[in-house]
């Protein structure tokens, strides 16, 4: 039980709370798209996990913000979720940049990232 526990702590190092909506937990990092290149673009990281007790099909559009005005939305996207499943990274297709923005980008007054479309719906099963 102990290395579980470990493993679990381990898997959110990084991650910060971003909300919970409709019983969907988001934590999102920043990270650059090379690791090892310091002027690589910057990538957004999504960690979503499915806190209700049934299967859900959660669609979603990601915006990147400067000061106020929308300069990024990613394509509308789908993911089924089992209860209690969590997802995260490129291969979850939680992964978002945009061409030439930096990771100190991110961190600049007037920046921000959200969701242009956040909905959640009951289902039977993820197939």
């Amino acid at each position: 039980m102990l290395l579980f526990s470990s493993y679990t702590v381990t898997a959110q190092r990084g991650y910060t709370e971003f909300e919970t909506e409709d019983n969907m937990m988001v934590m999102y990092r920043w990270q650059r798209a090379t690791f090892f290149k310091k002027d690589s673009d910057a990538v957004l990281n999504l960690r979503v996990t499915n806190q209700n007790e049934t299967a859900v099909n959660w669609t979603y559009i990601v915006g990147f913000y400067e000061k106020g005005i929308l300069v990024y939305q990613s394509e509308k996207n789908q993911l089924c979720f089992k209860p209690g499943q969590t997802r995260r990274g490129g291969l979850a297709g939680l992964r978002f940049s945009l061409e030439g923005m930096k990771q100190e980008d991110t961190e600049k007054e007037g920046f921000a990232w959200d969701f242009v479309t956040f909905d959640v719906e009951e289902v039977d099963s993820c197939n």
